[in-house]
């Protein structure tokens, strides 16, 4: 029990006190074109009722832009959309492999490379979709609704 303790106090004396385990959250990446032309890119960091708060990318400083000069938002996905990858390998992976069984490839092995291959291809193409929404011409009932489902993708989604 006496090396179990001391084996605690020791890891614990070398993590410095302000490493924290838990990943910070972050705000949904977002392209921002406003009615002139002008595009902003950055994270989401909150919304209020007419506007967005966003953290620039190129220039890490909080922009508040007015709802109302907004064209498109564009909710950026992850350049890598592992997750799509992984689920379209193993789907077409087994899929593959139940073709393989009873189709004409004749070799189980092969059908499952080639659907674990198309799969992991589709499940990426399929995840990196990126979301894109248009506000100009919108009722305020519609934007409403959309800047809800945004709101909790924000870093901080009770921003008011």
């Amino acid at each position: 029990m006496k090396k179990i303790m001391t084996l605690i106090i020791g890891v614990s004396l070398l993590i410095p006190s302000g490493v924290s385990f838990a990943k910070e959250k972050h705000g949904a990446q977002l392209v921002i074109t406003k009615t002139n032309g002008t595009e902003i890119r950055g994270e989401l960091i909150g919304l209020k009722q007419d506007s967005t708060l966003i953290l620039e990318s190129s220039s890490r400083i909080g922009a508040s832009i007015d709802i109302s000069d907004i064209k498109v938002i564009k909710i950026v996905k992850g350049s890598i959309p592992v997750a799509g990858v992984i689920v379209g390998l193993v789907g077409g992976g087994v899929m593959g492999q139940a073709l393989g069984r009873f189709g004409s490839m004749g070799s189980r092995p092969l059908g499952g490379i080639i659907g674990g291959l198309v799969g992991g291809i589709l499940g990426g193409v399929i995840a990196s979709h990126n979301d894109e929404i248009l506000i100009e011409g919108k009722s305020q009932e519609q934007i409403k609704a959309f800047l809800e489902k945004l709101r909790k993708k924000a870093r901080f989604p009770d921003y008011q």
